[in-house]
């Protein structure tokens, strides 16, 4: 079973690209895709044997399809849409229909997709939104203007699109993001993106090549209202390269530096740096725990801020040095099969159906453990070892492996933590074995994660994204100027301010 597979770089696939996550679950390609007629209507009872469909592979196949909601609430919201079915609908409407289904399973590692026709056609259409924006309590800041408006700040506070208030645009979008136990901050961040933004946008309130907008300058000052031509998914990576190239510069996935006494750690991505000339990730951590051990340094700062995850053994590794005694990581790893119906309706080889079984062991409660992962069972300290104090900042993107980690530094009590509430759900993800089915007439796609992994940890709200010791939110303010107070009140910890 493929269970240390980056889970990082699927989520960034799945955020942004849904043809080439396609690909990276499945290891094909899709063909060309034929001509998209986007009026095209499914008849009734095609939609209700897709709904049926995907019922059936998401309770048996989703590892922790019930996690944080009910299965009997889900099969209401189920039966909801079924009901309300009153005639044929096109893919676009449908798909606005099933977001919700899924992004009420709260599982971060869950995602619906457009067929492969349907996305090429939103992606070619100027229909984004071309503002990307930062979203700060309830209300949204313009990050990146990628309008041909240039009398739009940074910074400029977004009020209105096409007369609905800012703040029911959220209320809108919100429920159709996918999220470990629904948690606030993950959704707003992957909303930060201005193609999921854009895409969502369109879906709720329907496809448009102008937007209508209301904005209030930076400091102040009068209102202003402007239309905005919209722009298509591939103008993004481009006017972002040209107008903001620091934003979308390379940097390297982790790093070390210092201030003062203290250390900070970036680590972006538990995975190896693409730069073949630097250190692999466990050379990389073993010299920073040395140094850190040469230098006698006190306190050490771990920015996983933005982190989406990656290998599991990655993170532990981290975690390990940091540790003073043998710890349970994992408390279970399971699927809920050893083989599944649902591979009827994806593009997965029979050989990888086959090899699904082969690591699994049945269990006492009648599911499957997950034989052979690393961090399972009793896990050892590694030397050197940092016996220092620890902040850990983390935000709404720190997700997967990386909130498995936190939450392990958290139970154990090896570090305080600073900034907003962390992205993945305290007690683990599902993910794993991914698979990608197919609805058998929409084409709609939906990616369904295997393995439940539960952490070895307790005594916190089940519900919840591990919350900061000290929380702290950058303004817009301190963001366009690159400011950091988050890593300030951090590094003042250390420091004993």
């Amino acid at each position: 079973m493929r269970v240390t597979v980056n889970k990082s770089a699927i989520l960034i696939l799945a955020l942004f690209c849904p043809i080439a996550l396609a690909a990276a679950v499945s290891g094909q390609t899709d063909p060309e895709p034929a001509a998209f007629d986007p009026q095209k209507t499914i008849p009734v009872e095609a939609l209700e044997e897709d709904l049926a469909v995907l019922w059936d592979v998401m309770e048996e196949g989703h590892g922790g399809f019930d996690r944080y909601t009910p299965s009997s609430t889900l099969r209401r919201g189920f039966d909801a849409v079924r009901d309300g079915l009153a005639g044929p609908l096109n893919e676009f409407e449908f798909f606005a229909r099933l977001a919700p289904l899924i992004a009420e399973i709260k599982d971060g590692h869950t995602r619906l997709m457009l067929s492969p026709g349907a996305t090429a056609h939103l992606d070619s259409r100027p229909v984004h939104f071309p503002l990307g924006l930062r979203f700060i309590g309830a209300k949204a800041y313009v990050l990146r203007n990628l309008s041909p408006d240039t009398g739009i700040e940074d910074g400029a506070e977004l009020l209105a699109v096409d007369g609905t208030a800012c703040a029911d645009i959220l209320k809108a979008l919100l429920p159709l993001v996918p999220a470990d136990a629904g948690i606030r901050t993950s959704k707003l961040r992957r909303l930060e993106n201005p193609a999921t933004f854009g895409s969502l946008l369109a879906f709720r309130f329907g496809r448009r090549e102008s937007f209508r907008v209301r904005l209030r300058p930076p400091r102040g000052g009068e209102v202003r209202e402007t239309t905005l031509p919209g722009i298509t998914a591939g103008d993004i990576p481009r006017l972002l390269k040209e107008r903001y190239p620091a934003a979308v510069e390379r940097r390297p996935t982790y790093e070390l530096s210092f201030r003062g006494p203290a250390a900070l750690l970036r680590v972006r991505s538990f995975s190896d740096d693409p730069d073949k000339e630097r250190p692999r990730y466990r050379d990389f951590v073993e010299a920073v725990f040395r140094a850190l051990d040469d230098k006698k340094t006190p306190g050490l700062v771990i920015d996983l801020r933005g982190n989406g995850g990656g290998h599991d053994e990655y993170a532990k590794l981290l975690f390990a040095h940091v540790m003073d005694r043998p710890f349970l990581y994992y408390w279970a790893l399971e699927t809920k099969k050893d083989r599944y119906e649902l591979f009827r309706y994806t593009d997965e080889s029979a050989k990888d159906a086959e090899e699904l079984a082969k690591p699994l062991r049945k269990n006492a409660r009648g599911w499957f453990d997950v034989l052979g992962h690393p961090n399972r069972g009793l896990q050892m300290p590694k030397e050197p070892r940092f016996s220092g104090k620890v902040a850990i900042l983390i935000d709404g993107g720190s997700f997967s492996a990386t909130g498995e980690v936190t939450s392990a530094f958290h139970f154990y009590k090896k570090a305080v933590f600073f900034g907003e509430e962390c992205g993945s759900g305290y007690y683990g993800n599902t993910s794993g074995f991914m698979v990608l089915v197919t609805l058998p007439h929409s084409r709609i796609r939906v990616r369904v994660p295997l393995v439940l992994y539960t952490m070895a940890v307790d005594n916190y709200p089940k519900d919840r994204g591990l919350v900061p010791d000290f929380p702290v939110t950058p303004t817009i303010g301190d963001i366009l100027a690159g400011r950091d107070p988050v890593l300030e009140r951090a590094l003042a910890y250390l420091g004993g301010k």
